[in-house]
């Protein structure tokens, strides 16, 4: 390549139709303009993604064409939205030494995907070398102003090791605090885990506890020798997002674009398990009913998911 949970309240944020359907069907409580939902916190929310064979969103997919089961078992959907709904997203971005030649063009991806997302998303930023960091200015938690992601982002200085694990820890467990209930992280990283305290394992716990959708960009050398594409394809696989490999500043571009397209194109399906006395690691899969004539459908979702806390003391 060439570079020169389960016992807590959970929130949901929805727009004001949706806010009076949901509110005189399941009997939730709607509080205010925002029309923040207070959901049981045994619902099971999944970000769904449907593409054809060429990868473009298929859009207009009803309720009744979408299937659920949990560990072979088949659920009933509750609630459905082929509506844009606004997310909170987290940029999770490898700042170690090796990044440096890097972190213009990671830059000017992220400003594109900026300008592609929705007006009412929230954002953060971790950046990671030694130990992450949370970029915003202030100890601002979120902002939905792109200008400040974009400080946030120019502010970092590629130096020293790479703690990828923990970078997604602290991610995950910062965006529990998040007002909306869609949350997505990107995560960038051209090498392996070389200073973190937690292990590979602990930081996949905690994303199947968290219901958060990782997408993952690797930009690796093609002698690279600290290539981590196999650990950054399992943390999307396992969340419901999607792994990209840019060989150049172009295409880290275009995977930041088409991140936002699949962001703002997704179907909300939610689901009460029928069987609530399981603990520990659950399965999910999701499909779409084809007509007769219809092409093959790509359905990506969460694959499994764990009932527990996210973080473990």
């Amino acid at each position: 390549m060439n570079w020169t949970r389960r016992g807590t309240i959970r929130w949901f944020k929805i727009p004001a139709i949706c806010a009076m359907v949901y509110s005189l069907a399941y009997g939730l409580q709607v509080e205010s303009e925002d029309y923040v939902l207070r959901l049981n916190s045994n619902l099971v929310v999944l970000d769904v993604s449907v593409t054809g064979p060429d990868g473009v969103p298929v859009a207009g997919i009803a309720k009744d064409r979408f299937r659920i089961s949990e560990d072979g078992k088949a659920q009933t959907i509750t609630q459905y939205s082929a509506n844009e709904l606004p997310v909170t997203l987290g940029f999770v971005v490898d700042i170690s030494g090796s990044m440096f030649r890097k972190a213009a063009g990671v830059n000017q991806a992220v400003n594109s995907f900026l300008k592609a997302s929705n007006s009412d998303d929230y954002f953060f930023v971790v950046g990671f070398n030694d130990q992450p960091r949370f970029g915003l200015h202030n100890g601002k938690a979120f902002t939905d102003k792109p200008n400040e992601v974009r400080n946030a982002m120019a502010s970092f200085r590629p130096i020293g090791r790479t703690s990828l694990y923990d970078g997604v820890s602290s991610a995950i467990r910062h965006i529990q605090d998040s007002p909306l209930e869609r949350r997505v992280l990107i995560l960038v990283s051209d090498g392996k885990d070389t200073a973190s305290r937690i292990r590979l394992d602990e930081a996949l716990r905690q994303a199947r506890a968290s219901r958060v959708t990782i997408f993952t960009i690797g930009l690796f050398d093609v002698d690279d020798a600290d290539q981590n594409g196999g650990v950054l394809k399992q943390i999307a696989r396992v969340t419901g997002g999607q792994y990209f490999h840019p060989e150049n500043a172009q295409e880290l571009n275009d995977a930041c674009l088409r991140i936002a397209r699949d962001i703002r194109a997704r179907y909300t399906l939610a689901y009460v398990p029928k069987d609530d006395t399981k603990t520990g690691l659950r399965r999910i899969k999701v499909e779409v009913v084809r007509g007769p004539e219809e092409p093959k459908r790509i359905v990506r979702t969460r694959t499994e998911y764990t009932i527990g806390p996210v973080a473990q003391h």
